[in-house]
């Protein structure tokens, strides 16, 4: 339902004025937790909305009267890519991520915290050995997250940087060809991995799941989970990082508090996810009846983008919507809500964790190498392009 030219508003909208929502989502925030992308006098007679209330956001994502089923010509198609669990409705949905989460449990994250701990030191040794400035994008938020990802899926360490560069190229490259090769590159070594997996299933993400659950997830499925964690994980990791040691050197006095009291900021996490907020909207939602989310009817077959920076940035006043690394236990939905929020939470919020404290404490005096500089994001989801650093 939504023209190129919508598609391309939904993206402008969520353009940062550098962490915080650009001027178009800030107005659209003004005028109530409702706004319309696209007329219901379309051509498909459908409605296209956005969300950016707390309260109607969670409503939303956590209902089960709208499909999260991709859009193709204007309605709800059906189309699924195999193993990509942001794309399924229940029953299949319920079946795929009670598989996939079998990787995910707390012994498993645990048991894995310390390949966390040596991937973040190697790295950061690897920085200091280096010498300032450094560009962390590509020499601290990349390797840190590609790294760990590879590590949890089981992907050998010779093959990481290639495999990472081919998923970096089939996003980044300006040329479409450029994409496409890279794409392919990228889906058939996964589908190696999976093949791989399936003879021989290690103590890895995917060995844990051809073991528990091999004769119930098909080959196309098990291929999709690995390209769809790899993808959506090694990206969202990277660009949290990036933009976490921006913030850290915009604010070195709260990040302070993370080397001189550490026990006094329980919540830090929570903020720094509340107002990053690395991915600022879902995939639209498509309403599969009449139905009312607060005082707002939603009509069967519209569709509804559910702005999670806005939210985020709601749950406080205007004047009280700043970087606080000591608000207690502030509410978010940077990972979602409802049967899609994110499956590797834990692992991501482990990365963090262990990797913005680590830096915090190896780097005391980090700041911009250019403080006149425009650091430059690229189009929604945010991504730093650059973040040159020194100390």
């Amino acid at each position: 339902m939504f023209e190129e030219n919508n598609a391309l508003r939904g993206t402008e909208i969520h353009r940062r004025d550098r962490f915080d929502p650009g001027p178009e989502l800030r107005s659209l925030m003004s005028e109530g937790p409702w706004s319309i992308l696209e007329d219901k006098h379309s051509p498909d007679g459908r409605t296209g909305w956005l969300a950016t209330g707390y309260d109607e956001i969670r409503q939303v994502l956590g209902s089960d009267k709208f499909s999260a089923k991709l859009l193709f010509g204007g309605t709800a198609a059906g189309r699924i890519w195999p193993g990509f669990l942001g794309q399924y409705d229940p029953p299949e949905h319920t079946r795929l991520r009670r598989m996939v989460a079998s990787a995910f449990t707390f012994r498993r994250m645990q048991a894995f915290r310390p390949q966390i701990e040596l991937i973040v030191k190697a790295t950061l040794d690897d920085v200091e050995a280096t010498g300032g400035p450094v560009d962390f994008v590509p020499r601290f938020a990349w390797p840190i997250a590609t790294t760990v990802i590879c590590d949890f899926l089981g992907i050998p360490r010779d093959d990481q940087a290639d495999l990472s560069r081919a998923l970096h190229a089939s996003r980044s490259e300006r040329s479409g060809k450029r994409r496409v090769a890279a794409g392919n590159k990228f889906w058939t070594y996964m589908g190696q991995v999976a093949a791989k997996t399936r003879r021989d299933p290690g103590d890895d993400m995917f060995g844990a799941v051809v073991r528990d659950h091999g004769d119930e997830i098909t080959d196309a499925e098990l291929l999709g989970v690995a390209a769809f964690v790899m993808g959506a994980s090694g990206d969202q990791v990277a660009r949290f990082l990036a933009a976490g040691a921006w913030l850290m050197v915009e604010n070195p006095e709260q990040f302070a508090l993370l080397r001189e009291k550490p026990e006094t900021v329980p919540e830090w996490l929570n903020e720094v996810a509340r107002y990053l907020t690395s991915d600022e909207k879902t995939t639209p939602r498509i309403a599969l009846e009449d139905v009312r989310i607060g005082d707002q009817l939603i009509k069967e077959g519209d569709a509804v983008t559910c702005s999670l920076l806005a939210a985020n940035r709601r749950k406080f006043p205007a004047e009280e919507d700043r970087f606080d690394i000591t608000r207690e236990k502030p509410a978010h939905v940077t990972f979602g809500h409802g049967i899609h929020h994110c499956l590797g939470r834990p692992l991501a919020e482990m990365v963090f964790r262990t990797a913005i404290p680590a830096l915090a404490h190896r780097f005391p005096t980090l700041k911009l190498a250019e403080p006149d500089r425009e650091i430059k994001l690229g189009p929604p989801p945010f991504d730093v392009e650059a973040l040159p650093l020194d100390w």
